[in-house]
Protein backbone atom coordinates (compact mmCIF):
# COMPACT_ATOMS: atom_id res chain seq x y z
CA UNK A 1 0.00 0.00 0.00
CA UNK A 2 1.73 3.43 -0.91
CA UNK A 3 2.09 5.65 2.24
CA UNK A 4 -0.68 8.11 1.51
CA UNK A 5 -2.96 5.45 1.69
CA UNK A 6 -1.59 3.62 4.70
CA UNK A 7 -1.74 7.05 6.72
CA UNK A 8 -5.40 7.69 5.71
CA UNK A 9 -6.23 4.10 6.60
CA UNK A 10 -4.60 4.70 9.93
CA UNK A 11 -6.00 7.98 10.77
CA UNK A 12 -9.97 6.46 10.07
CA UNK A 13 -8.99 3.66 11.96
CA UNK A 14 -7.59 6.27 15.01
CA UNK A 15 -11.52 7.67 14.80
CA UNK A 16 -11.12 10.18 12.25
CA UNK A 17 -14.38 10.05 10.16
CA UNK A 18 -13.28 12.25 7.98
CA UNK A 19 -10.33 10.42 6.78
CA UNK A 20 -11.78 8.80 4.46
CA UNK A 21 -12.92 11.30 2.30
CA UNK A 22 -9.48 11.39 0.90
CA UNK A 23 -9.37 7.69 -0.19
CA UNK A 24 -12.94 8.57 -2.02
CA UNK A 25 -11.66 11.53 -3.62
CA UNK A 26 -8.45 9.61 -4.88
CA UNK A 27 -10.31 6.25 -5.99
CA UNK A 28 -14.28 7.38 -7.05
CA UNK A 29 -13.19 8.42 -10.77
CA UNK A 30 -11.17 5.12 -11.35
CA UNK A 31 -13.88 2.91 -9.49
CA UNK A 32 -16.81 4.66 -11.14
CA UNK A 33 -15.09 3.79 -14.56
CA UNK A 34 -14.91 0.18 -13.39
CA UNK A 35 -18.18 -0.30 -12.26
CA UNK A 36 -19.41 1.56 -15.45
CA UNK A 37 -18.06 -0.83 -18.15
CA UNK A 38 -19.61 -3.56 -15.91
CA UNK A 39 -23.14 -2.12 -15.15
CA UNK A 40 -23.30 -0.22 -18.07
CA UNK A 41 -25.68 2.51 -16.92
CA UNK A 42 -24.51 5.33 -14.76
CA UNK A 43 -27.25 5.64 -12.21
CA UNK A 44 -26.56 2.16 -11.17
CA UNK A 45 -22.78 2.68 -11.79
CA UNK A 46 -22.68 5.73 -9.39
CA UNK A 47 -25.07 3.81 -7.18
CA UNK A 48 -22.86 1.19 -6.71
CA UNK A 49 -19.71 3.06 -6.88
CA UNK A 50 -21.16 4.99 -3.54
CA UNK A 51 -22.03 1.46 -1.86
CA UNK A 52 -18.79 -0.14 -2.38
CA UNK A 53 -16.98 3.10 -0.82
CA UNK A 54 -19.51 2.73 2.35
CA UNK A 55 -19.17 -1.00 2.39
CA UNK A 56 -15.15 -0.43 2.68
CA UNK A 57 -15.76 2.28 5.17
CA UNK A 58 -17.67 0.35 7.15
CA UNK A 59 -15.75 -2.95 6.88
CA UNK A 60 -12.61 -0.96 7.08
CA UNK A 61 -10.95 -3.85 9.75
CA UNK A 62 -11.03 -6.52 7.76
CA UNK A 63 -9.02 -4.93 5.47
CA UNK A 64 -5.25 -6.20 5.20
CA UNK A 65 -3.08 -3.24 4.97
CA UNK A 66 -0.42 -4.81 3.90
CA UNK A 67 -2.00 -4.87 0.90
CA UNK A 68 -2.67 -2.49 -1.90
CA UNK A 69 -6.24 -0.43 -0.92
CA UNK A 70 -7.19 -0.31 -4.42
CA UNK A 71 -7.47 -4.01 -5.29
CA UNK A 72 -9.20 -4.61 -2.00
CA UNK A 73 -11.75 -1.37 -2.97
CA UNK A 74 -12.29 -3.08 -6.41
CA UNK A 75 -13.22 -6.49 -5.19
CA UNK A 76 -15.90 -5.17 -3.21
CA UNK A 77 -17.57 -2.61 -6.42
CA UNK A 78 -16.85 -5.61 -8.37
CA UNK A 79 -19.07 -7.77 -6.53
CA UNK A 80 -21.32 -5.29 -5.65
CA UNK A 81 -21.78 -4.74 -9.66
CA UNK A 82 -21.93 -8.76 -10.38
CA UNK A 83 -24.49 -9.01 -7.82
CA UNK A 84 -26.79 -6.18 -9.42
CA UNK A 85 -26.65 -7.38 -12.50
CA UNK A 86 -27.37 -11.05 -10.98
CA UNK A 87 -30.33 -9.36 -9.76
CA UNK A 88 -31.16 -7.95 -13.55
CA UNK A 89 -30.77 -10.95 -14.94
CA UNK A 90 -28.16 -9.26 -17.15
CA UNK A 91 -24.93 -10.82 -16.72
CA UNK A 92 -23.63 -10.88 -20.61
CA UNK A 93 -25.92 -7.23 -21.26
CA UNK A 94 -23.89 -5.93 -24.23
CA UNK A 95 -25.42 -2.84 -25.47
CA UNK A 96 -24.98 0.35 -23.37
CA UNK A 97 -23.09 3.34 -22.65
CA UNK A 98 -19.74 3.98 -23.95
CA UNK A 99 -16.41 3.40 -21.52
CA UNK A 100 -16.08 6.31 -21.13
CA UNK A 101 -18.59 9.09 -20.71
CA UNK A 102 -16.21 11.89 -21.73
CA UNK A 103 -12.99 11.37 -24.29
CA UNK A 104 -9.79 12.11 -23.51
CA UNK A 105 -8.36 15.27 -24.59
CA UNK A 106 -5.73 14.40 -27.29
CA UNK A 107 -2.50 15.17 -27.24
CA UNK A 108 -0.68 16.25 -30.64
CA UNK A 109 0.83 18.59 -32.95
CA UNK A 110 -1.80 19.27 -34.92
CA UNK A 111 -5.68 19.42 -34.77
CA UNK A 112 -5.60 16.82 -37.61
CA UNK A 113 -3.33 14.22 -35.42
CA UNK A 114 -6.11 14.94 -32.91
CA UNK A 115 -8.93 14.08 -34.41
CA UNK A 116 -7.41 10.69 -35.73
CA UNK A 117 -6.02 9.83 -32.20
CA UNK A 118 -9.86 10.70 -31.12
CA UNK A 119 -11.49 8.12 -33.60
CA UNK A 120 -8.50 5.48 -32.74
CA UNK A 121 -9.85 5.58 -29.30
CA UNK A 122 -13.62 5.82 -29.64
CA UNK A 123 -13.31 2.96 -31.95
CA UNK A 124 -10.88 1.37 -29.39
CA UNK A 125 -14.04 1.89 -27.20
CA UNK A 126 -16.66 0.56 -29.10
CA UNK A 127 -14.80 -2.69 -29.74
CA UNK A 128 -13.78 -3.04 -25.71
CA UNK A 129 -17.75 -2.28 -25.58
CA UNK A 130 -18.74 -5.07 -27.72
CA UNK A 131 -16.83 -7.69 -25.62
CA UNK A 132 -18.54 -10.24 -23.44
CA UNK A 133 -19.37 -9.06 -19.76
CA UNK A 134 -16.08 -11.04 -18.11
CA UNK A 135 -13.76 -10.72 -21.04
CA UNK A 136 -14.52 -6.36 -20.87
CA UNK A 137 -14.24 -6.57 -17.16
CA UNK A 138 -10.45 -8.43 -17.26
CA UNK A 139 -9.42 -5.97 -19.74
CA UNK A 140 -10.45 -2.78 -17.72
CA UNK A 141 -9.02 -4.09 -14.52
CA UNK A 142 -5.61 -4.88 -16.62
CA UNK A 143 -5.18 -2.56 -18.77
CA UNK A 144 -6.96 0.68 -17.27
CA UNK A 145 -6.07 0.12 -13.71
CA UNK A 146 -3.47 -2.23 -14.11
CA UNK A 147 -4.34 -4.67 -11.78
CA UNK A 148 -2.00 -7.66 -11.90
CA UNK A 149 -3.58 -11.14 -12.88
CA UNK A 150 -3.86 -12.47 -9.07
CA UNK A 151 -5.71 -9.33 -7.90
CA UNK A 152 -8.00 -9.63 -10.82
CA UNK A 153 -9.03 -13.11 -9.85
CA UNK A 154 -9.26 -12.34 -6.31
CA UNK A 155 -11.47 -9.09 -7.22
CA UNK A 156 -13.88 -11.32 -9.88
CA UNK A 157 -13.62 -14.79 -7.01
CA UNK A 158 -11.99 -16.97 -9.89
CA UNK A 159 -8.74 -18.23 -10.67
CA UNK A 160 -5.83 -16.61 -12.03
CA UNK A 161 -5.92 -19.50 -15.14
CA UNK A 162 -9.37 -17.96 -15.61
CA UNK A 163 -8.43 -14.58 -16.01
CA UNK A 164 -5.36 -15.58 -18.19
CA UNK A 165 -7.99 -17.33 -20.67
CA UNK A 166 -10.35 -14.22 -20.57
CA UNK A 167 -7.60 -11.63 -21.38
CA UNK A 168 -6.52 -14.49 -23.89
CA UNK A 169 -9.69 -14.35 -25.30
CA UNK A 170 -10.44 -10.29 -24.81
CA UNK A 171 -7.59 -10.05 -26.96
CA UNK A 172 -8.27 -12.22 -30.05
CA UNK A 173 -11.86 -10.58 -30.35
CA UNK A 174 -10.09 -7.50 -30.30
CA UNK A 175 -7.20 -8.14 -32.81
CA UNK A 176 -10.45 -10.17 -35.23
CA UNK A 177 -12.33 -6.78 -34.33
CA UNK A 178 -9.64 -4.23 -34.88
CA UNK A 179 -7.99 -6.00 -37.91
CA UNK A 180 -10.18 -4.69 -40.41
CA UNK A 181 -10.50 -0.63 -40.02
CA UNK A 182 -13.64 0.49 -41.09
CA UNK A 183 -14.69 3.91 -41.88
CA UNK A 184 -16.75 6.36 -39.82
CA UNK A 185 -19.96 5.21 -41.96
CA UNK A 186 -18.96 1.42 -41.50
CA UNK A 187 -17.43 1.11 -45.19
CA UNK A 188 -14.67 -1.32 -45.32
CA UNK A 189 -13.54 -0.66 -49.06
CA UNK A 190 -10.77 1.58 -49.51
Amino acid sequence: MSDPDRDVIRDVRGGDRDAFGRLVERYQGRLFGLVSVMVRDRAAAEEVTQDAFVRAYTRLDLYDDRQPFYPWLATIAVRLAQNRLRRQGRTLHREGTPLDAAAEPAAGPSPLTALIADERRQWLRRAVSALPSGERTAVMLYYRDELAVREIARALGVTSGTIKTLLFRARRHLRERLGSPRSPDGDTST
